[in-house]
């Protein structure tokens, strides 16, 4: 009997780090010190340390996380955020529910990041934030957007998909299909806002997200934010939220952590086998990609998405879309514009299986069945 192949793993994790969870989770129990133990201050800084960003501000999500962050810049009202228009839902959410105007990029055709070129042209004096995202895990070229935008407006990197990805654009080695996971460009962003919703290559036990920032303003006005207003109990500085990182999942994305960067390697071999064995199939586009992702979703396109997604399905293997429309044209936009490439890429994504636990012969009848179904369509 063919066995399912399920599109993600939440928790590839080993039983040592799995027992390791168990008992600090216990350990916090019995302490009952379950919200802003010092659990959470230790991920923040064990966070930071692996990202080289000096300060880490964990919250209650990835979606908190971007709100979090606009908040903290004392943007004006009528102001203008520039966010890409394939992306996830939150990244809009955040521009809309801090009451600021939200204004759409295109993307890139073939990698499906936002055009640096696009956003060049639609700044104006009202533009006052941009929000790259780090689509699928690869990293936009911000030291590129930073010289085209200039040192005024905010840069808020969106990296919910891109735990610990590396940059590659200035790299020497770019062309290699090796990350040799040298160049780090989050120093050319004010902020970066990360999820650990269980499926990310980092995931909680249930929802949480941080925000980093070398900035020392920022990440203060951001502790106060987090913890409605306030850092000491009951003087309330600011108008906060009550958007905390649980101590419980502080514990479990501690210990996970410690596996996260081999983990992402894993990711970048099973792609590697994706591009190289569906490379010459002329109806699937491959996603142009650098070495340095961190390969949160391995995303083809094909105008024949939709019967391969069945077909695929009835083989019992699972697959999902990311996105199945570009926010341009989400029923709550009051202005509705055509974004050509955002559109199409909407119109064709789907995300194969992409997990730690994908074994070679799962990933060669996945193939298979693709080249299958392109043979007799």
């Amino acid at each position: 009997m063919v066995k399912l192949i399920n599109f993600t793993e939440v928790n590839p994790i080993s039983r040592k780090v799995d027992l390791s969870i168990k008992k600090e989770m216990y350990s916090t129990i019995l302490k009952k010190k379950f919200i802003l133990g010092n659990e959470v201050k230790n991920f923040e800084d064990s966070f930071s340390k692996l990202s080289k960003i000096k300060y880490s501000v964990g919250c209650a999500s990835g979606t908190d996380a971007l709100i979090l962050a606009i908040k903290s810049l004392n943007l004006q009202k009528d102001d203008e955020i520039i966010i890409p228009a394939m992306t996830y839902i939150s990244t809009s959410l955040a521009v809309i529910l801090n009451n600021f105007k939200i204004v759409f990029a295109d993307i890139d055709e073939e990698t499906g990041l936002v055009s640096i070129a696009k956003i060049h042209k639609l700044i104006t004096k009202k533009t006052k934030a941009i929000i790259p995202v780090n689509l699928y895990g690869q990293k936009v070229d911000i030291k590129k957007l930073r010289k085209v935008v200039g040192k005024k407006i905010f840069i808020i990197e969106d990296s919910a998909q891109s735990h610990f990805a590396y940059s590659c654009y200035n790299c020497r080695k770019n062309t290699n299909r090796k990350c040799c996971k040298k160049e780090r460009n989050e120093k050319f962003a004010n902020i970066a806002c990360y999820s650990f919703y269980p499926s990310k290559n980092l995931g909680a036990y249930g929802d949480a997200g941080l925000v980093a920032t070398n900035n020392f303003k920022i990440y203060k006005k951001l502790l106060l934010l987090r913890n409605l207003g306030s850092v000491k109990k009951n003087k309330h500085n600011i108008i906060g939220m009550n958007s905390r990182l649980d101590t419980i999942q502080a514990v479990v994305l501690k210990n996970k952590l410690k596996s996260i960067l081999k983990l992402n390697d894993i990711r970048r071999k099973i792609s590697i086998f994706y591009d190289y064995h569906l490379g010459n199939i002329k109806e699937i586009k491959i996603t142009d990609t650098k070495p340095g992702s961190s390969r949160h979703l391995y995303v083809i396109r094909t105008k024949n998405r939709n019967k391969l997604i069945k077909h695929l399905l009835f083989k019992k293997i699972h697959c999902q879309i990311h996105y199945p429309y570009s926010l341009n044209k989400a029923k709550f936009i009051d202005r509705r514009i055509t974004l050509k490439n955002s559109e199409n890429w909407a119109n064709q994504c789907l995300s194969l299986p992409l997990h730690p636990n994908l074994k070679i012969f799962q990933m060669k009848r996945i193939v298979s069945e693709i080249k299958n179904f392109f043979q007799h369509k």
